[in-house]
């Protein structure tokens, strides 16, 4: 609900992309608002200084969406304005803080992948899919990174005039 909240205000944004397994849900769009926004949980638990998981995801959507589309985009363009939940279940959770704000853990169980592995593989599989039958969100997608590309280039520009002024 908060996602859709977030989105509902915005123009020129693709539907919400949801995308679920048995261990890791993830919902994402993107906003017309400057900054990145995530929420994050572990097994249930708000983890609101993120940790392990959201750098895996992170990570792993800049390396699905480069490999989707062929193109060596800049991290800081595909996840500008990026809105996010992450959900993630894992065996024994190791958090940094007693409050439980932090994942710390770097694999899902003990006999289990990796958080980091956990992450690119479902985001390359099911963001993939997503992406291949939904061309129309594909395209807004692109489009919203090369916006954010092309926003990115103009304010270095005035700050670079800007500098040479003072």
């Amino acid at each position: 609900d908060l996602l859709n909240q977030k989105a509902s205000n915005e123009k020129n944004r693709y539907p919400i992309i949801r995308l679920l397994e048995e261990d890791i849900e993830v919902a994402m769009t993107h906003s017309n608002n400057y900054s990145e926004e995530y929420y994050t949980f572990v097994n249930g638990q708000n983890t609101l200084h993120g940790g392990t998981h959201l750098s895996a995801f992170k990570e792993s959507l800049v390396k699905s969406i480069r490999d989707f589309f062929k193109k060596d985009f800049d991290s800081q363009d595909i996840r500008a304005s990026i809105v996010a939940a992450i959900s993630l279940k894992i065996q024994d959770p190791i958090f940094e803080s007693q409050t439980k704000t932090k994942l710390g853990s770097l694999e899902m169980g003990p006999d289990g992948p990796t958080i980091r592995v956990a992450f690119n593989e479902f985001l390359k599989k099911h963001l993939d899919d997503f992406l291949h039958k939904n061309s129309e969100v594909a395209t807004q997608l692109f489009n919203r990174i090369i916006q954010s590309e092309k926003e990115r280039k103009e304010i270095a520009a005035i700050k670079k005039i800007a500098s040479k002024k003072n």
